[in-house]
């Protein structure tokens, strides 16, 4: 007796799923990567990198498709090696259904007057970057991911 009425719960519970959830057409589709590196154009290119150097301009590049069509946001958050996150890029724009490339970047900015010292010593004043690092990618408020890179000076 529980067995069948285990069963037809799930039978209904399928049939509410399938008749009253909207369905997607189509899932979001993201691909990205990092780098320190760009093309002659200033585009980032694809390296196997995951080592950066304090002074390295750090970019994400995603590429994008199957969205809905018109406005939407996509999100980088740079988290930093305490967990604190360092920054966040949002950028609007309107997806026209075809496969678009977004990308942000990360630089790291000594603090104030140790430009001197850091001549003899590249990682002075940069201790609280050097580390293990996320960058997390949401399109509408959506969270695709994370990756990890390391800073070192």
């Amino acid at each position: 007796m529980k067995l069948n009425t285990l069963r037809i719960l799930l039978l209904i519970k399928t049939l509410c799923i399938v008749f009253f959830l909207p369905l997607k057409v189509g899932a979001e589709e993201i691909s990205w990567f990092l780098t320190n590196k760009t093309d002659d154009n200033g585009r980032p290119i694809v390296t196997s990198d995951i080592f950066f150097s304090c002074s390295d301009k750090i970019y994400t590049m995603a590429t994008l498709g199957n969205l809905k069509k018109g406005p939407n946001v996509i999100t980088f958050d740079w988290i930093d090696p305490s967990g604190k996150q360092r920054e966040t890029e949002r950028h609007r724009f309107n997806h026209s259904g075809h496969r678009q490339q977004i990308w942000a970047w990360l630089t790291l900015h000594p603090p104030p007057r140790t430009i001197a010292l850091r001549l003899f010593n590249p990682s002075y004043g940069m201790q609280e970057f050097i580390g293990i690092w996320n960058v997390e990618v949401s399109i509408n408020g959506i969270k695709f991911g994370k990756k990890q890179f390391e800073i070192l000076c």
